[in-house]
């Protein structure tokens, strides 16, 4: 059953919170992988990593029908159609990530890549086949608003990510570090198949059926590989214009934003089925101010209150913990600021989805794509290394948030324009924060505990003054949400 408007605060603070226990244990383990390797392998772990990510899309759209259209086919008293999507996606995702892991066992059997990389490809291989149905069963549990099961598995990830990487890195190496990460996924799989009910059935025609979710999911889908691919081109470019090892040093800058980077992905996660199950018996005017303009201009409040923390914590953290990895505070600290239009990004793809303008918006964000790419290699040219890749990838955050609102203009052309006004708010928070930040860090307190803590204190105190002076203006800027966390913790 969907939860109830009402409801909504709680259920994403608690899918959050375990997703933010899962980022904080998961932080241990991945300050341990820095630690124990050199930059140069690193590197090679942090290519790795982007393996399963592509993979995941290798489905071509099934999973995307799934996660989209079951709680559409609900909202129209179609249950039988909207289940026989479960079984579609799990049987088309099984079938084409195989295709992938084969793929990737034919490149392991090359004698051209070292050992490390070679190992690391047949590793990926497994991965592959196991985030299949764990991706799967995740898209189908969200549809069905199951996030408390999500919640557990999430605890369970970090715990034992934890305890194998504990026990394998040191004594294995590098295989060990891919061993915890097969020995979790498949616990997770095992987890899944047990709790989650979902029983696939053999449809009467599955490749008919895996076509047609291919069909319908993979204008939405292509929308999502667009941006990862806008996302995560910082680290390919890191890896092909700087080297393995630098790709080591920018790997721990993505390694600490992660964190930053979950919070507005786990709100679109339970807001995107929520509205298109809203989609077709609501005002559409009503939508967009629930669903665009309330969520974007508080994420736009909200991140910088999470942004500045941690980019003001980031030189202490990499001197205490990872001391070798120096030349990554500054690339941290500039990707940390771009995750202000990574969030609204977020917040506005959801809509453009919404409103079938995804086939539009995809055609538009490989132009993005080659804005980063060339931005970056003519950074690297001029001697401006790590921390002008990061400024590129913030560039290419903040076109994504430029081109979802264009392609939503015609829409929001529909509201009054004082709502709409309110949106500009946008550039000046991203400005004042960064600003904030780099002020803060010129103050002559030294980079001890102490005057770390004293900068972040200022820094989200003048935050929440903002904020406070803020809400007698703009009338779609909700409270902070503090008494609904302590009635969650109680």
């Amino acid at each position: 059953m969907e939860p109830r408007r009402a409801d909504f605060s709680t259920t994403l603070a608690r899918y959050l919170s375990s997703k933010i226990t899962r980022q904080l244990i998961g932080a241990i383990t991945a300050f341990l992988r820095p630690r124990l390797l050199t930059p140069e392998l690193f590197g090679v772990w942090t290519l790795l990593k982007l393996i399963p990510q592509y993979a995941s899309y290798a489905h071509l759209g099934a999973r995307t029908t799934l996660r989209v259209f079951y709680p559409w086919h609900l909202a129209r008293g179609e249950g039988e159609r909207a289940e026989s999507l479960v079984s579609g996606a799990i049987l088309t995702t099984l079938a084409l990530d195989a295709l992938v892991a084969i793929t990737l066992l034919l490149f392991a059997l090359d004698g051209h890549q070292d050992d490390a990389l070679r190992q690391g490809l047949v590793a990926m291989a497994g991965m592959v086949l196991l985030q299949a149905w764990h991706h799967t069963a995740f898209a189908a549990l969200k549809a069905r608003h199951r996030f408390d099961l999500i919640g557990r598995a999430n605890y369970l990830e970090s715990a034992l990510l934890l305890v194998t990487t504990l026990a394998l890195l040191p004594t294995l190496g590098f295989p060990g570090l891919l061993l915890s990460l097969l020995i979790t996924e498949a616990a997770i799989g095992v987890l899944l198949w047990r709790q989650a009910g979902i029983v696939p059935h053999w449809p009467r025609r599955p490749l008919r059926l895996g076509g047609e979710m291919i069909r319908r999911g993979w204008p939405i889908m292509s929308l999502e590989l667009a941006m990862m691919l806008v996302v995560t081109a910082d680290r390919v470019m890191a890896w092909v214009l700087l080297g393995a090892g630098a790709l080591g040093h920018y790997g721990v800058a993505v390694m600490i934003v992660g964190f930053l980077r979950n919070i507005p992905g786990t709100a679109r996660e339970i807001l995107e089925p929520r509205l298109m199950g809203e989609l077709a018996a609501t005002d559409r005017d009503q939508l967009l101010r629930e669903h665009l303009l309330r969520p974007a201009l508080n994420a736009a409040f909200l991140m910088p209150l999470l942004i500045g923390p941690v980019a003001l914590a980031t030189p202490l953290a990499i001197d205490w913990l990872l001391p070798r990895y120096q030349e990554a505070v500054v690339p941290t600290q500039i990707l940390a600021c771009g995750i202000h239009f990574l969030a609204l990004a977020l917040v506005l793809r959801s809509l453009v989805v919404a409103f079938e303008r995804q086939r539009h918006a995809a055609l538009l964000v490989p132009l993005v794509l080659v804005c980063e790419g060339l931005s970056a290699w003519l950074v690297v040219r001029l001697g401006w290394g790590l921390p002008g890749i990061a400024a590129t990838s913030v560039l290419g955050f903040a076109l994504l948030f430029m081109l979802f609102r264009h392609t939503l203009r015609p829409q929001l052309d529909r509201l009054d324009r004082r709502e709409r006004r309110q949106l500009d708010w946008i550039w000046p928070l991203f400005a004042l924060n960064g600003a904030l930040i780099w002020t803060l860090s010129l103050l002559p307190l030294g980079d001890g505990p102490i005057a770390t803590t004293l900068r972040i204190l200022v820094h989200i105190a003048l935050l929440l003054l903002l904020h406070r002076l803020a809400r007698a203006r703009l009338a779609l800027l909700s409270p902070l949400p503090w008494r609904r966390l302590l009635r969650l913790r109680r």
